[in-house]
C-alpha cells in the first residue's frame, strides 16, 4: 500500500512474510495442535462522545503487522498448517455505495467460514504490554463459544516475531525515520521565541509531504 503519490510503496509481501514467520514458529510449538487457526481482530472505529464525528482511526498493531489492512472493523484468520489467510470485512449497508462505490458481498459469517475449515482450535491474542500495563484485546465474534479457544500461546510468539525485523520492515523504518528527521530539522531552523505550537506543526507536516518526494 501507499500513503499517497511519491510515498514509499510497501509490498504486500512484507505482511505475507510476517504471517509465514509466525506460522513457522507456531508449527514448532508443541502446544499448538494440528488444524489450529490464528484469529485476530482489528481495531474499531470510534466516535467522539455522543457525536457522529469519527476519531482518527489507527489500526491495531498486531493486526496490521499480520495483514497490512488499514480499514476498521476487520478480522483475520491464518491456517497454521498451510499459512493460508482469510480476511473478514464488515458487511456495509447498501446506501454506503453513494460514497464508497460498489459494495462487495460478504462470503458467509466468521463462524461459518471457520467451521468449514474444521479449525481444531482458535489461537487468540492475550498478553500484557509491559510499557502501558494494558492487555491486548482478544478476538471475539458471535458463535465463538462453539470453538475451542487457546489464548496462552499466540501473544508470545507474535511478540518474538515482531522483535526481529525483516529487511522489508527495516526499509520502512529507515524511510519513516528519515522523513520525520527532515521535518523536525525544518522546525528547529525556523522556530522563534513567542511562537505557538500550532505554528510549528505546519512546518512538521508540510515538509513531510514535500520531502517524501525527494526521498523516494
Amino acid at each position: 500500500f501507499q500513503r499517497g503519490p511519491n510515498t514509499l510503496s510497501v509490498s504486500v509481501s512484507l505482511f505475507s512474510t510476517n504471517r509465514k514467520r509466525l506460522c513457522e514458529r507456531l508449527r514448532k510449538n508443541d502446544k499448538v495442535a494440528k488444524g489450529a487457526m490464528v484469529l485476530l481482530q482489528g481495531g474499531e472505529q470510534e466516535r467522539r462522545y455522543c457525536t457522529d464525528t469519527d476519531i482518527l482511526f489507527r489500526q491495531e498493531s498486531f493486526f496490521h503487522w499480520a495483514f497490512g489492512v488499514l480499514e476498521p472493523e476487520c478480522f483475520g484468520a491464518i491456517e497454521v498448517d498451510t499459512g493460508k489467510s482469510i480476511l473478514f470485512f464488515p458487511k456495509l449497508p447498501e446506501d454506503y455505495a453513494i460514497w464508497l462505490g460498489n459494495i462487495w458481498d460478504v462470503m458467509g459469517s466468521i463462524s461459518e467460514v471457520l467451521q468449514s475449515k474444521a479449525a481444531s482450535v482458535l489461537l487468540t491474542l492475550k498478553g500484557l504490554n509491559t510499557d502501558s500495563g494494558k492487555t491486548s484485546r482478544q478476538a471475539t465474534f458471535p458463535g465463538i463459544s462453539d470453538f475451542k479457544v487457546d489464548n496462552t500461546v499466540l501473544h508470545r510468539e507474535m511478540v518474538e516475531c515482531r522483535l526481529r525485523k525483516t529487511p522489508q520492515e527495516l526499509e520502512v523504518l529507515r524511510y519513516v525515520s528519515r522523513v520525520s528527521s527532515e521535518a523536525h530539522k525544518q522546525v528547529m531552523m525556523r522556530v522563534r521565541p513567542g511562537m505557538m505550537q500550532y505554528e510549528t506543526e505546519r512546518w512538521v507536516k508540510t515538509p513531510v509531504i514535500k520531502k517524501q518526494i525527494l526521498l523516494t
